[in-house]
Protein backbone atom coordinates (compact mmCIF):
# COMPACT_ATOMS: atom_id res chain seq x y z
CA UNK A 1 0.00 0.00 0.00
CA UNK A 2 3.32 2.41 0.84
CA UNK A 3 4.15 1.89 -2.67
CA UNK A 4 0.25 2.77 -3.91
CA UNK A 5 0.94 6.53 -2.26
CA UNK A 6 4.26 7.10 -3.21
CA UNK A 7 3.65 5.97 -6.95
CA UNK A 8 -0.08 8.39 -6.40
CA UNK A 9 2.66 11.08 -4.96
CA UNK A 10 4.89 10.95 -7.96
CA UNK A 11 2.39 10.89 -10.64
CA UNK A 12 1.01 14.12 -8.85
CA UNK A 13 4.70 16.05 -8.65
CA UNK A 14 4.87 14.83 -12.39
CA UNK A 15 1.72 16.77 -13.36
CA UNK A 16 2.06 19.81 -10.95
CA UNK A 17 5.24 19.97 -12.93
CA UNK A 18 4.25 19.50 -15.94
CA UNK A 19 1.76 22.52 -15.24
CA UNK A 20 3.95 24.96 -13.91
CA UNK A 21 5.99 24.53 -16.89
CA UNK A 22 2.85 25.66 -19.11
CA UNK A 23 1.84 28.66 -16.85
CA UNK A 24 5.97 29.43 -17.18
CA UNK A 25 5.78 29.44 -20.79
CA UNK A 26 2.38 31.78 -21.01
CA UNK A 27 3.55 33.96 -18.78
CA UNK A 28 6.90 34.51 -20.74
CA UNK A 29 4.87 34.76 -23.85
CA UNK A 30 2.49 37.22 -22.46
CA UNK A 31 5.51 39.61 -21.41
CA UNK A 32 7.06 38.89 -24.59
CA UNK A 33 3.63 39.99 -26.38
CA UNK A 34 3.36 43.46 -24.30
CA UNK A 35 7.13 44.05 -25.13
CA UNK A 36 6.18 43.47 -29.27
CA UNK A 37 3.00 45.55 -28.47
CA UNK A 38 4.51 48.54 -26.97
CA UNK A 39 7.51 48.98 -29.31
CA UNK A 40 4.96 48.99 -32.68
CA UNK A 41 1.34 48.91 -31.43
CA UNK A 42 0.26 49.57 -35.45
CA UNK A 43 -1.41 47.35 -37.43
CA UNK A 44 0.83 45.46 -40.24
CA UNK A 45 -0.38 45.87 -43.58
CA UNK A 46 0.23 44.45 -46.59
CA UNK A 47 0.26 45.49 -50.26
CA UNK A 48 -0.90 43.17 -53.39
CA UNK A 49 2.51 41.53 -55.11
CA UNK A 50 3.93 41.23 -51.59
CA UNK A 51 5.29 37.72 -50.35
CA UNK A 52 4.05 36.49 -46.78
CA UNK A 53 4.52 33.49 -44.78
CA UNK A 54 2.34 32.97 -41.50
CA UNK A 55 3.17 31.23 -38.27
CA UNK A 56 1.44 28.22 -37.43
CA UNK A 57 0.72 29.00 -34.08
CA UNK A 58 -1.83 25.89 -33.18
CA UNK A 59 1.29 23.24 -32.61
CA UNK A 60 2.73 25.97 -30.52
CA UNK A 61 1.41 25.57 -26.65
CA UNK A 62 1.38 22.04 -26.96
CA UNK A 63 4.69 19.30 -26.23
CA UNK A 64 3.35 16.74 -28.40
CA UNK A 65 6.71 15.03 -30.36
CA UNK A 66 4.98 15.91 -34.00
CA UNK A 67 5.27 19.59 -33.48
CA UNK A 68 9.32 18.97 -33.51
CA UNK A 69 8.76 17.59 -37.16
CA UNK A 70 5.92 19.90 -38.62
CA UNK A 71 7.23 23.13 -40.39
CA UNK A 72 6.05 26.12 -38.01
CA UNK A 73 5.67 28.32 -41.02
CA UNK A 74 3.90 28.31 -44.12
CA UNK A 75 5.08 28.34 -47.69
CA UNK A 76 5.42 31.57 -48.98
CA UNK A 77 1.58 33.26 -50.43
CA UNK A 78 1.51 35.97 -52.94
CA UNK A 79 -0.83 38.87 -51.45
CA UNK A 80 -3.65 39.59 -54.02
CA UNK A 81 -5.89 41.71 -52.76
CA UNK A 82 -6.45 43.78 -49.21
Amino acid sequence: SDVNIHMAYVAQQRLDGYEATVQHAIKRKTAFDKRVLARSPREVIFSPGQLVQFYHSSMHNTFEAKRKLLPKWSSPRRITER
